[in-house]
């Protein structure tokens, strides 16, 4: 009988755990749900140096995810081999990599992000090729792989 009962209290406190029940953790679960955005929470929790640490550190899929898509180019910079190496490449005019946005302006690739403080970033926001070039302003007929929106904490 007591092995019908720790059995019972094991499955209610794994479906407690799974179904995200338990106030703040739920929360705090939510806003990692999507991985497409980094809110003001994510980075107030941490010391980050500007945007581009913010990044590499909390969402790296996002330039590899860029860099895979451009065919081994990171806006415009060819990425060399496997070890990370870059080679100075000029960028192609039909192709402008990952492009970074800060309050609807047009920066320019991912190196822009180190011109943004991290303490004065409310969200980023990654976005597929499609979804930037139908959404952001400015891109046309560029060929991108994607785009880092940052909405600063001023901007929004």
């Amino acid at each position: 009988m007591r092995y019908l009962e720790i059995a019972a209290l094991s499955f209610v406190l794994t479906a407690c755990a799974t179904s995200g029940a338990g106030g703040a953790g739920s929360a705090a679960g939510a806003t990692r749900a999507n991985t497409d955005v980094i809110t003001t929470s994510e980075i107030d929790g941490a010391t980050f140096r500007d945007a581009y640490d913010v990044v590499q550190r909390l969402r790296p899929s996002w330039l590899t995810r860029a860099r895979a898509s451009s065919g081994g180019s990171l806006g415009g910079t060819q990425v060399a081999g496997s070890s990370g190496s870059m080679s100075g490449v000029q960028p192609n005019a039909s192709s402008a990599g990952l492009v970074v946005y800060l309050d609807n302006a047009r920066m320019g690739g991912p190196e822009a992000l180190r011109d943004i403080s991290a303490s004065a970033i409310n969200t980023l926001q990654y976005m597929d090729a499609a979804t930037a070039t139908a959404k952001l302003p400015g891109i046309g007929s560029s060929i991108i792989s994607g785009a880092i929106v940052v909405t600063s904490r001023t901007g929004h």
